[in-house]
């Protein structure tokens, strides 16, 4: 059984925007396509000869944002799973499980003399400790239970 994917990239994650509807036909925002494209294209050059996974899938997503407040976490996750539909496994409906996290930055950071002080912009922390904005996808099969039952009993 494939053991599953974990792609970590850097900078700051980007949701999935709502398309726009002119004269009646939807239109993805350009900036969700291209993060869109991004991810597929990181997820490519990560595994070139992978096969997307086939039945139940788990999908644990970690969001290192460079702000606080917006986006939401579900759109975050929704612009991943599109984009690697058809690639890390064969349909988004196959995600049943996973957890979604978004880190968002400290608003307040210890300064050089001991006492808390506002965040400058480009200093991340996240409960004092430093980091860059990423995103970081770990996707597994789920086994069925008659599954794990039988190789149990071999």
């Amino acid at each position: 059984m494939r053991e599953g994917f974990r792609l970590e990239y850097a900078g700051a994650p980007v949701p999935k925007g709502r398309p726009r509807v002119y004269q009646g036909h939807g239109v993805t925002p350009k900036r969700t396509r291209l993060a869109e494209a991004r991810v597929r294209r990181l997820f490519r050059e990560a595994y070139p000869d992978a096969e997307p996974l086939h039945g139940t899938v788990r999908l644990d997503a970690e969001f290192w944002m460079p702000q606080r407040g917006r986006p939401d976490r579900d759109n975050l996750l929704k612009l991943v799973q599109d984009a690697l539909n058809g690639i890390a496994f064969d349909d988004d409906s196959q995600v049943d499980f996973g957890e979604t996290s978004k880190f968002t930055p400290d608003a307040l950071v210890m300064g050089v003399r001991g006492r808390l002080r506002k965040r400058k912009p480009g200093e991340y922390f996240w409960h004092g400790q430093p980091y860059e904005p990423h995103t970081l996808l770990i996707i597994r099969p789920v086994e069925s239970p008659s599954a794990s039952n039988e190789r149990n009993q071999q």
